[in-house]
């Protein structure tokens, strides 16, 4: 399996608050509240692209409201390499509940998330490009590996049983090879949260988006 390597001014400030969150929340605990059998309620997230930078807000909010939570796909800068092209640092965030959110949408914690990106079919190295990760921290339902859609590579990050709030980062390094690193990178979220308590509530978020690279 692969070893496991910021966004605008609003995303930024919302890092900030949900490290600080998170270094101020635990694990929560207690009944769930949920009705058995019943399935997770989707909802909407507004997407952000800039150069360099994907992220995805949900629910969405007008104004500086906080919702549950924030999703990012970040260029973080070039590896050098002596005799081959640079490789090309990304950091995928994760942020949910502490005091990034506000009312009504306080006290969900992640169950699991899931990142994927892969750069476009016709991209020259799309069948042999690597992706090293770190895993953040000592999580047992870490995990990182390829898979195909159609004629798209994409490499997967997931983490499961997380249950904890705040800011959870995984940086990555993507490796062309002997290739020129690509000039994009499809991306995808998807995440599942959990309201515990009586009055609880799981909900599952989604997105795709185009990350535009400007790495030269």
């Amino acid at each position: 399996m692969p070893s496991s390597s910021r966004p605008t001014a609003t995303v930024g400030r919302r890092r900030a608050l949900a490290a600080l969150g998170a270094s101020m929340t635990g694990v929560l605990s207690g009944c769930s509240g949920r009705i058995p059998g019943a399935g997770p309620a989707r909802i909407d997230a507004t997407r952000s692209a800039e150069e360099n930078d994907l992220s995805w807000e949900y629910p969405p909010t007008e104004g500086d409201d906080e919702g549950i939570g924030y999703a990012a796909v970040e260029y973080d800068g070039l590896v050098r390499r002596e005799r081959l092209p640079p490789a090309m640092r990304l950091e995928c965030n994760s942020t949910i509940g502490g005091i990034a959110s506000s009312e009504p949408y306080r006290g969900y914690e992640p169950d699991w998330f899931r990142f994927r990106f892969g750069p476009p079919a016709a991209y020259e190295g799309s069948d042999t490009f690597e992706v090293r990760v770190q895993p953040p921290g000592q999580w047992e339902g870490f995990g990182a590996y390829y898979e195909f859609e159609g004629a798209t590579r994409w490499f997967v990050i997931e983490l499961r049983n997380v249950g904890t709030q705040g800011t959870i980062l995984v940086p990555a390094v993507f490796d062309p090879g002997a290739k020129a690193l690509p000039d994009r990178l499809h991306c995808s979220f998807a995440v599942r949260a959990s309201r515990p308590g009586a009055l609880g509530r799981t909900v599952r978020v989604d997105g795709r988006g185009v990350l535009d690279l400007n790495v030269g």
